[in-house]
């Protein structure tokens, strides 16, 4: 009963892949919501996707239409697209589609890299998708740092296609891929920082940095002002 709910969603939302921006806004985030839920489904029992939904190249437009045009849903789009890639009938269709770059990998960001470069790496792997089908050349210098570097190391691992990976790491776009991840080390792009607020004004601080001491030497004057000064 559940699968046959998330199929039904499926269907509803493509149906609504090609409508104008209207009918799409005003139903979008409704079929979004019944899709997330037959998606927890689906991770329980994954095997069910294939036996019960049915594959269709529409659902697809609609989460390509999701990706490219409502950010605030993308995150969404990618998470269920990875889920549907684990049904071959699903993968296959995805396969037949054209302006697959809607998928919007290059407005993935730092946190969620991991999402976005399993999604990339499981396009290529299942041959859905070629790198260029997915962006530019061009657009690779906009590409957030950490996700080229899970991709690299992604296509370097003993279980993924070697032909495959070469292709891709050959590719002009994969090259301008290893370029990016070089540019930007991956622990300086996740290194946290920490604002602190004093006299000097506004200032970047890393785990290891010393961090000023601040204290309050007291309160005075009819507004209650509190007296700061810098500590040692």
């Amino acid at each position: 009963q559940l699968m046959a709910k998330l199929a039904e969603a499926l269907q509803e939302a493509a149906s609504l892949a090609d409508q104008d921006e209207k009918a799409f806004g005003s139903g979008c985030s409704a079929v979004l919501s019944r899709i997330k839920r037959g998606m927890s489904e689906v991770r329980k029992a994954p095997e069910l996707l294939d036996k019960e939904v049915p594959a269709d190249c529409g659902a697809w437009l609609f989460l390509l239409r999701v990706a490219s045009e409502r950010p605030a849903f993308a995150k969404q789009a990618w998470e269920t697209a990875a889920v549907l890639l684990g049904s071959g009938a699903w993968t296959g269709t995805f396969a037949l589609l054209e302006d697959k770059q809607r998928l919007g990998l290059t407005k993935v960001g730092a946190r969620d890299a991991k999402l976005g470069a399993n999604l990339l790496l499981r396009l290529l792997s299942a041959g859905a998708a070629e790198i260029d089908d997915l962006f530019t050349e061009a657009q690779t210098s906009s590409l957030e740092p950490a996700l080229c570097q899970m991709v690299l190391e992604g296509l370097g691992a003993e279980d993924f296609p070697n032909a495959v990976a070469e292709a891709t790491l050959t590719n002009p776009i994969g090259v301008a891929l290893r370029e990016r991840a070089a540019a930007t080390p991956l622990t300086g792009s996740h290194e946290e920082k920490r604002r602190v607020v004093g006299a000097g004004g506004r200032k970047a601080f890393s785990k290891g940095d010393d961090l000023p001491v601040y204290v309050c030497e007291g309160i005075s004057g009819s507004h209650q002002n509190m007296e700061i000064k810098k500590g040692l």
